[in-house]
């Protein structure tokens, strides 16, 4: 077995234990936004991490009177001067698997030198660059994945965006559904694995995400998933707005990944039918039982009532349809060419 299958099989419980972290650190994550005046946050990152900082903001960014911006570390360090007023009086949360990556270093250090901003860092390796310059640091070292490929680290980084949301903005309903993401990420991972694996089996060489809302940056991960793991292009698009002008590519060769919220259903089912007629494989994944849109397959979540945790089951899909593939075709996504875990410059 691969390492990469190994870890994100390995999933479920990293993300049992980081909820369980969570609440241990429940009290002490109160008392740091409690001390901070600002309903402002930056959210930080490189690659991934930084895709995963999109969905945060977008998620904070609903809450009331609260200003959230995503920014990628290495743009901040070409021009501090430009996100000079986004940064400033702003809580800064860092999201990285090693805490290492030279972009986000530099950029908390410039910072907290001429800014003074507090700083929340997550990451998943003890001892890291960034943890000296945190005013509270969470690490979840067990979720650190050894292999290149970021797998059981995003699940727990975007479980770990969705804890501090709830516990920011107080609610419930938010922390029950991803309790029961977590709780159910197992059975998800077997009730689906024939799925994937049928999907797998299909031809298809490119790959298209679309998807809303908070859920936005963990999809466009889901995108790199295939990138990085299958060395297939992987792309991203907000659901309704894929109509303008991407889709014209779109034929027999694309698998198109369509995860559609609760809700409305109206002008999903049509954007579900016109991509279905540019002929490629078509997954589609909502809340309804059976396959109501006659796509090449369809996996429900249910009894999740909050939209945003279902980041959680769909990063695992497209992870895992992504190693596959990548052994469908004779890859090693173990060793993808040209990847390394952390870039240093």
């Amino acid at each position: 077995m691969y390492l990469t299958e190994q870890e994100i099989l390995d999933t479920p419980k990293a993300l049992a234990r980081t909820y369980e972290y969570f609440q241990v650190h429940k009290q002490q994550i109160k008392e740091f936004f409690a001390a901070q005046p600002q309903q402002k946050f930056s959210f930080m990152g490189c690659g991934s991490s930084y895709m995963l900082a999109k969905s945060a903001a977008a998620l904070f960014s609903s809450f009331p009177n609260t200003a959230a911006a995503a920014i990628p570390a290495g743009d901040y360090i070409v021009d501090p001067a430009y996100w000079k007023e986004i940064v400033r009086d702003s809580i800064v949360i860092t999201l990285s698997r090693s805490g290492r990556t030279s972009e986000i270093v530099r950029a908390i250090h410039h910072i907290k030198d001429t800014l003074g901003c507090p700083v929340l860092s997550v990451s998943m390796e003890n001892d890291n660059d960034i943890m000296p310059m945190s005013d509270l640091d969470l690490t979840m070292d067990w979720c650190y994945d050894k292999s290149v490929c970021q797998t059981r680290t995003v699940a727990n980084l975007y479980e770990a965006v969705l804890l501090l949301a709830s516990i920011y903005s107080k609610e419930e309903a938010l922390e029950q559904s991803v309790s029961a993401v977590c709780t159910e990420n197992a059975s998800f991972q077997v009730k689906t694995r024939p799925i994937l694996e049928k999907l797998a089996s299909l031809h298809w060489d490119n790959v298209v995400v679309v998807a809303d809302g908070p859920v936005c940056g963990i999809a466009e991960e889901a995108a790199l998933a295939f990138t990085e793991i299958a060395m297939l292009t992987g792309r991203y698009f907000h659901l309704l707005d894929y109509r303008h002008g991407p889709i014209v590519i779109s034929d027999e060769n694309t698998l198109t990944l369509m995860l559609l919220r609760p809700g409305e259903e109206a002008l999903q089912d049509d954007m579900v039918r016109d991509v279905i007629k540019r002929g490629g494989p078509v997954v589609t994944i909502s809340d309804k039982n059976g396959n109501p849109y006659e796509s090449t397959e369809h996996i429900t979540i249910s009894g999740i009532k909050h939209f945003a945790p279902w980041g959680v089951p769909f990063i695992y899909l497209a992870q895992m349809l992504a190693l596959l593939k990548a052994m469908e075709l004779g890859g090693n996504p173990d060793a993808p060419k040209g990847l390394d875990a952390y870039i240093k410059l």
